[in-house]
């Protein structure tokens, strides 16, 4: 990935810890960010709007793991009834076996909730 289209956090974050790898997942269907607001993650950075309603959307929001992973979320929802979201997820490579372990886990954790709560 050309290092324009990563995040300003995390392009700033490398100068401090050296290159960070990253994955790409598929987009997610559901509200993601409300799924991840029951998680323990630390919010690094977050980007929002509002609308003329005075409504407030999250356009992007940088979260850190307790394993040191940083996931970057980005709402791409068009219409408030299907929310779609992007989510990389930005790692250390030596931390590759733990990363497919801990996204295994966090996406069935999201199918899970996302097919209870409906």
């Amino acid at each position: 990935m050309d290092i324009m289209n990563k995040p300003y956090y995390i392009q700033n974050l490398e100068t401090k810890e050296g290159v960070l790898s990253e994955i790409v997942c598929h987009p997610l269907e559901g509200d993601f960010i409300k799924f991840l607001s029951k998680k323990k993650l630390t919010t690094v950075y977050e980007k929002s709007s509002s609308n003329k309603e005075g409504m407030i959307k999250q356009e992007q929001g940088i979260y850190k793991s307790q394993q040191g992973f940083y996931l970057c979320v980005e709402n791409k929802t068009l219409i408030p009834a299907e929310p779609k979201f992007n989510l990389t997820i930005y790692y250390k490579v030596e931390q590759f076996t733990e990363l497919f372990m801990f996204l295994s886990q966090l996406l069935k954790q999201f199918k899970n909730d996302t097919t209870t709560n409906k």
